[in-house]
């Protein structure tokens, strides 16, 4: 009978697991390491760490009996041993092969985690990482294998961007340090501090957290957000008692509930205080910094200058600010397109930015920082810029927009064009960019998490794309506001004021209804016209109906780069609200984002003011195109 295999023993469970944390937390700066590397050979800090990191996984693997894993990592281990030493003349080029040989570790790590362990061709990796240890290594002469089985990598290509190029690796941020595992003293070879090859202690201490599984905090999340509905109702039957309380007479009774509202008054601001703290506490827990999604990027940023033949640095900064996890999980996609499509349309080749009077090394600048209750997220590039003028022609060659509305389009609306479903510019389909895919994916998603996108960019200077999004999705802060006999909750981040209309204030310009503030036109939109409201005393007409003798207010409200003065019979208050889905039938309901509870029990709508803009515009272009057909003209813009 053969012998289980370690990974597969219950009784080896812990140390599975430990080992599997150790080496992804291990893995998350690795890769940085190594770009790094490739800029400074001559770091001899920067070699230690990576020859310590590279041992520590050999080790445990080697304990568990994991023989490619430990096989490659000995070999990677003899490179580093020997840049240590000096052995090695250390060029660009074998950083393709140390890179390569992180891949098959990563991939080989995710075996272990799927209890699946299927052999990997890595003779072509073992022999070159033995070359560069010997000294016999040639740029250009290995094919690298591809962990996950495509077609195997050329080492040493003639990129400008490449290997004699290398790719600034700021910012891939420090991992917390790597728990120690458990696997007690099985081997001489299971940790970095035994002292082989006299690395002495690799500085690691086991850190003083506990790992809690993402679906429990989830639920606690779910659990304050109850608490907040609880404590919000709780709020208004006290308010509500104290009203009735002061109505009556100066009676005993009326002395004695005095006394009783006092002390309930007391017990509830001690409540209110301790649900916000444990609700602030509770987001804490759930805050990942940022750069575990912006570590991935100078990898990509080298790969794409090879491909592309350029010169890419890109910078990074504000890799330690805070954002909750799930936003941290979705917001890789939209950032890999921003920051590829920076590097294939935004860059210039070297020669055509030396004709320009540039660097020829074109530089893309990823940042992000906190403002408020959200995360501000910049990718910026040096590049050539967008052109106005070539994304109206393009909208008019694609029939996106008529001459005229093209025409109308300011600068910035122009630059809003790329993100509509099948736009591009570029004339040629590339593996990367081209089919007019990517950017409207990019807007949707973002959207999805209540964020906005926006753009700015002067031609031949460069692009900034600016991301601005929620700190958590759970929980908003809100202003409820009234349209005939419904109650509307207004994310806050989407509000930049409110005012109350007066007689006059409301024109009509293009069959549009607009008003004149702060020295700006803003179109103006009536909510209960946009959602069919009725009002309750009207007759069956709609709410929002603002006359001169009735009072109405506009919320001003602002999401990327589109404004709109939302008409309302009434501003209630302003109140945090737990967000709940709609499910799937009512999920796609236009300018609606959730429900929620207020502390009545009433439930109420949540509006996704960025969706109800862009729907009420798709709205007035369509009539506008059926009015153009009606009579024979061309249909005058919304913009």
């Amino acid at each position: 009978m053969s012998e289980q295999h370690p990974i597969h023993d219950d009784g080896m469970q812990e140390i599975v697991e430990s080992f599997v944390v150790e080496a992804t937390e291990i893995y998350d700066g690795l890769e940085g390491d190594l770009l790094q590397l490739e800029k400074t050979p001559e770091d001899e800090e920067l070699v230690d760490s990576v020859f310590r990191d590279v041992h520590t996984v050999k080790g445990t693997a080697g304990f568990l009996d994991l023989e490619q894993l430990s096989t490659l990592a000995h070999r990677f281990e003899e490179v580093l041993d020997a840049m240590r030493e000096q052995e090695v003349d250390f060029e660009p080029a074998m950083t393709d092969v140390m890179l390569c040989a992180f891949d098959h570790m990563k991939v080989l790590t995710q075996q272990v985690i799927d209890r699946d362990l299927e052999p990997l061709e890595m003779e072509p990796l073992l022999d070159a990482l033995e070359a560069i240890n010997e000294g016999t290594f040639e740029a250009g002469a290995v094919s690298l294998p591809d962990p996950d089985g495509g077609a195997p990598e050329e080492v040493g290509g003639d990129a400008a961007g490449g290997a004699d190029e290398p790719t600034d690796a700021d910012g891939t941020g420090d991992t917390e340090g790597a728990a120690s595992s458990d696997a007690g003293e099985p081997s001489d070879d299971t940790s970095s501090t035994d002292g082989d090859g006299g690395d002495g202690d690799s500085g690691r201490k086991a850190p003083d957290t506990i790992r809690v599984e993402v679906s429990r905090l989830n639920q606690l999340m779910d659990l304050v957000g109850e608490l907040v509905l609880g404590r919000n109702r709780l709020l208004q039957l006290i308010t509500e008692a104290r009203t009735e309380h002061d109505a009556r007479a100066d009676t005993d009774e009326r002395l004695r509930l005095d006394s009783l509202l006092g002390e309930l008054e007391e017990a509830s601001d001690k409540v209110d205080y301790t649900t916000t703290e444990l609700q602030s506490a509770i987001m804490q827990t759930r805050m990942v910094e940022v750069g575990q999604v912006f570590g991935k990027f100078p990898r990509v940023v080298r790969d794409l200058a090879r491909e592309f033949d350029k010169q890419i640095d890109l910078t990074v900064e504000g890799e330690d600010t805070e954002l909750d996890k799930s936003l941290v999980e979705e917001i890789g996609d939209p950032l890999l397109h921003l920051v590829r499509n920076a590097a294939d349309h935004g860059i210039e080749p070297p020669e055509e930015r030396k004709e320009k009077g540039k660097d020829p090394r074109g530089e893309i600048h990823l940042s992000a920082s906190h403002a408020g209750n959200h995360i501000i997220i910049e990718i910026a590039d040096d590049g050539a810029g967008l052109d106005p003028d070539a994304l109206r022609r393009k909208a008019i060659e694609k029939d996106v927009l008529t001459e005229d509305e093209a025409t109308d389009l300011s600068d910035s609306e122009a630059y809003q064009l790329i993100f509509r479903p099948g736009f591009s510019t570029t004339e040629e389909v590339g593996q990367v960019s081209g089919r007019g895919v990517g950017m409207d994916v990019v807007k949707t998603n973002l959207a999805e998490l209540n964020g906005t996108i926006d753009i700015d960019s002067t031609p031949g200077e460069g692009t900034r794309f600016t991301l601005k999004l929620p700190l958590t999705l759970a929980i908003l802060q809100s202003m409820l506001v009234r349209s005939g006999a419904e109650t509307f909750a207004i994310p806050l981040y989407a509000v930049s004021e409110a005012v109350r209309l007066e007689p006059g204030m409301i024109e009509t310009i293009q069959e549009g209804e607009v008003i004149e503030h702060r020295d700006q036109v803003i179109p103006v939109m009536r909510l209960g016209e946009v959602l069919d409201v009725q009002s309750p005393d009207a007759g069956g007409q709609r709410a929002d109906r603002f006359t001169e003798e009735q009072d109405a207010y506009a919320v001003v409200v602002n999401v990327a780069h589109r404004r709109a003065a939302l008409v309302v019979d009434e501003l209630i208050s302003q109140e945090e609200v737990v967000i709940k889905s709609l499910g799937d039938y009512l999920k796609s309901v236009p300018g609606i984002a959730g429900s929620t509870i207020l502390g009545d029990g009433q439930v109420i709508m949540v509006l996704d003011i960025g969706e109800m803009i862009q729907h009420e515009e798709f709205a007035a272009e369509e009539e506008g195109a059926e009015a153009a057909d009606a009579d024979g003209v061309p249909a005058a813009s919304s913009k």
